[in-house]
């Protein structure tokens, strides 16, 4: 099931767009470095966020 929209990407939209595995992701938003939503069992990223995030890596 596909939730992302123009402001949220997927965990795996966001995994491609970062070039990293889920568990390094899951490590990224719970050191809080992401902003993100639960939407049910699926976790949606704040695109900026991620974006601002990319760049500093």
């Amino acid at each position: 099931m596909k939730y992302s929209d123009e402001q949220n990407l997927t965990s795996k939209e966001a995994k491609v767009f970062l070039k990293i595995q889920d568990c390094d992701l899951a490590h990224i938003r719970n050191a809080g470095k992401l902003k993100f939503i639960k939407k049910g069992n699926a976790f949606l990223y704040d695109k900026e966020s991620v974006e601002a995030y990319k760049k500093h890596i």
